[in-house]
């Protein structure tokens, strides 16, 4: 036998789960920006601070439009929660940072925080949501390294 599952891992997602997952990404964002709900619903491309109240409480379903201005605003702050409920994320095709020290820096910063965190020996989820902004930013700068390899071949061309 091969080993391999017979059904994916992410086989159903309610449109709940969807909806509830953006309103938490909005809410986040609203709180860690210092945003209102009229700031959330133009940058999702609506007027007034009824659709981002209505969008970050899950009181309304979000077309695909302002998903879209959402991921354009707030890239993977954003989208990556909705998508990890389909094995996914957003990365940006150029993450526009040359490589330098703030890369360090990310990386060291979440370096930290996972060797706090694993002191007991596991991660919670609380001690992942709080270095969401850590692994994000960790995140950019790994992809900022990918993006450099690009078109080079795995046997280390351009050394």
């Amino acid at each position: 036998m091969s080993g391999k599952a017979i059904h994916r891992p992410y086989r159903s997602i309610s449109d709940t789960s969807l909806v509830e997952a953006m309103g938490r990404a909005l809410s986040l964002i609203k709180e860690e920006d210092g945003l209102t709900d009229a700031d959330l619903g133009r940058e999702l491309g609506k007027a007034g601070e009824d659709s981002g109240r209505a969008y970050r409480t899950g009181f309304a379903t979000m077309n695909a439009v302002s998903f879209i201005r959402g991921c354009q605003s707030w890239n993977g702050r954003f989208a990556d929660e909705v998508f990890s409920l389909i094995g996914m994320k957003l990365t940006p095709l150029d993450c526009g940072e040359p490589l330098g020290r703030s890369s360090a820096t990310a990386l060291t910063r979440l370096l930290l925080q996972v060797s706090v965190a694993l002191e007991d020996g596991n991660i919670t989820d609380a001690e992942l949501v709080a270095m969401r902004r850590e692994l994000d930013e960790a995140g950019r700068a790994i992809d900022s390294m990918r993006e450099r390899l690009g078109p080079r071949d795995a046997a280390g061309a351009g050394r």
